[in-house]
């Protein structure tokens, strides 16, 4: 018997993104039922857990990701280089679910002291949640009809 060469192959398995066709959200598929015909989905949005038929579900190839961005010394400390859009990374936000650095990032014009107001003033709410966008304009320092937009909803 003649040695046989075996060469290893590597296997790149391509990042998918999943879509949830009737709504059109994000979702992130965390296991499948009935032979893959029923999917457990997570929405990348609001968190939520659902079932879904597997004709409701459409499967995208991900973007490559880049690699991390370098950072660059000045005066002895490292100093990392913002991201250039920041507003995709959030596309749409919570109120109720968003943190203050997640609301400076997302909402134009709003800082880090105007976003610990605004989840201040979520925790005097009942039941620690906003009912409606109106809400905040209770907080008077900031124009409320510029900076909601369809990026901004409550749940």
């Amino acid at each position: 018997m003649l040695p046989v060469s075996v060469e290893h192959v590597a296997v790149v398995q391509v990042p998918m993104e999943y879509t949830f066709i009737p709504t059109g959200v994000k979702v992130a598929i965390l296991s499948e039922h009935d032979n893959g015909e029923y999917k457990m989905c997570r929405s990348i949005t609001t968190g939520k857990v659902f079932y879904a038929h597997s004709t409701q579900i459409k499967a995208e190839e991900a973007a490559v990701e880049e690699p991390p961005k370098k950072t660059r010394q000045r005066r002895g400390r490292q100093v990392a280089k913002p991201d250039v859009n920041v507003q995709q990374a959030f596309a749409r936000v919570n109120i109720n679910a968003a943190t203050p650095e997640m609301l400076t990032q997302t909402l134009k014009g709003i800082g880090m002291k105007t976003a610990q107001e605004i989840k201040d003033l979520q925790r005097s709410m009942p039941g620690e949640r906003f009912s409606k966008l109106d809400q905040l304009k209770s907080i008077s320092k900031v124009d409320w009809d510029a900076v909601l937009d369809d990026s901004v909803y409550v749940e």
